[in-house]
């Protein structure tokens, strides 16, 4: 809307300021005494921008508990923008605002995420910058970030108000059951029952049995890195051997094999336990309003077409490509003109040298395609043919 034809400011914070006041025939003594009681403008004052720091923070708050699936009261949304941002994945290309050595900004990637502090870790790519912790609003990824609909978020907190779980009655202290409740041997531990209970349960947006799944896959990942870690020093143990021309013993690839054997088994649970998150991603996608994730293996099969076609092209020979006699008759242009440049006594050793392999060259590409008829009419026995031209095709 232009400048000069919206609404006055003076009428809006009075309807705001004074909802029952209905007329506007007003003595100067009034509307002044109205002023007076609404104050003065604050448009650019420290107040003024002190109001706006604040909101400005409490919609990055809000932000930030939907990221993290911790806002359990969703009432008010109008102030927050219809897609949400969600965190920046490790290795992200970012711009960062950097206000210590040099105030500016850098390019870098993201190392870690620190929700605590609301920080990201980023290595900056200049020389000399190192690794800093840099606030989430000074952060902005160079690719399109990933979103998330606000609508999604309103849709799991409704479905979790409206799903209520049926009321559980405690039994009687003198019940068969409240007697056999505790028992080791006749019943389950409690706590297995209370893991039993939360399968169907949700935690943050999230199934219970799926955050299980991470939790123990991110348990793995730690041992593996271990266990990474252990078998690279034994690796420099090996070459160190190796250059000093030392017998490895057999307690040193006892242990090697120890640990070749561990990764093996790690690798196993590893490879069940992201099948498990796989799958429960392929149920959550549809929830979050994102377009659906391939499975591993359509992407596999996917690649291997894609391999096994640029396999087939790149074997593709000579024979089996299509040529034309005007590449054939240029080449043998180019023979003689060098063969008319060079002097009678170096003619012979051309022919024999040069021109006979061009010539057989020529033979075995002319096998298959259109020069077929080339091949059978044109002979190659010796280099000093002049009946062979393949312009006169």
């Amino acid at each position: 809307m232009p400048l000069f034809q919206g609404e006055n400011e003076f009428c809006s914070c009075l309807r705001e300021s004074f909802p029952q006041l209905k007329t506007k025939l007003l003595r100067r003594v009034e509307w002044c005494k109205i002023r007076r009681l609404m104050g003065k403008p604050r448009r650019c004052s420290a107040a003024f921008f002190k109001e706006e720091r604040d909101a400005l923070d409490q919609r990055r708050c809000k932000i930030r508990l939907l990221q993290q699936r911790k806002l359990r009261e969703l009432t008010n949304f109008k102030d927050l923008p219809e897609e949400i941002p969600m965190h920046l994945v490790i290795g992200t290309k970012v711009t960062a605002r950097f206000r210590k050595v040099q105030d500016g900004l850098f390019t870098g990637s993201v190392e870690a995420l620190d929700t605590v502090n609301n920080t990201y870790r980023v290595i900056f790519d200049r020389a000399g910058l190192g690794t800093h912790s840099i606030s989430d609003y000074e952060v902005l990824s160079t690719s399109p970030q990933e979103t998330t609909p606000l609508s999604a978020f309103q849709q799991r907190h409704r479905s979790k108000l409206t799903t209520s779980h049926p009321p559980r009655f405690a039994p009687r202290i003198g019940s068969p059951s409240h007697q056999l409740e505790n028992d080791p041997l006749l019943s389950s531990s409690p706590i297995k029952t209370q893991f039993r209970s939360l399968e169907g349960a949700t935690y943050g947006g999230f199934p219970v049995k799926f955050l299980l799944h991470v939790i123990k896959l991110s348990k793995i990942l730690l041992m593996k890195k271990d266990w990474i870690k252990k078998l690279k020093e034994m690796n420099c143990h090996a070459e160190k051997f190796e250059s000093l021309q030392k017998p490895i013993t057999y307690e040193f690839q006892r242990k090697y094999a120890g640990v070749v054997l561990e990764l093996e088994r790690l690798n196993k649970e590893l490879q069940k336990y992201l099948n498990s998150v796989q799958h429960f991603c392929q149920e959550i996608v549809p929830e979050q309003g994102l377009p659906a994730i391939d499975q591993p293996s359509e992407i596999k099969q996917r690649c291997e077409d894609e391999a096994q076609r640029m396999v087939e092209k790149v074997r593709l020979t000579f024979a089996e490509n299509d040529f034309n006699s005007f590449e054939f008759c240029s080449l043998q242009d180019s023979l003689d003109d060098i063969k008319k440049s060079l002097d009678g006594n170096n003619i012979n050793s051309f022919q024999n040298n040069v021109e006979i392999h061009i010539n057989h060259i020529q033979s075995g590409l002319s096998q298959m395609g259109n020069l077929h008829a080339f091949s059978t009419t044109a002979s190659f026995t010796t280099p000093t043919t002049p009946d062979f031209n393949p312009c006169n095709l």
